[in-house]
């Protein structure tokens, strides 16, 4: 375990600001394809309440904040 925290470094807290920090469109897109599942998700448990719709809902979403 130690020689993988070597290797990779130690992992950075909330407090070390990375200057000149830009966002990539990787992230952005990522941003952006998780508020249009999670909308598409909502929308669908509006249509379908009922128990199947809500445990299919809830299924979705955990597969989508797990990837």
């Amino acid at each position: 375990m130690n020689k993988i925290v070597n290797f990779l470094g130690k992992p950075r807290t909330i407090e070390n600001v990375i200057k000149n920090r830009k966002t990539s469109w990787l992230e952005l897109f990522y941003d952006l394809i998780f508020a249009v599942v999670f909308s598409r998700l909502t929308e669908s448990l509006l249509e379908h309440q009922t128990l199947t719709g809500f445990i299919n809902a809830i299924l979705t979403f955990f597969w989508l904040i797990w990837g």
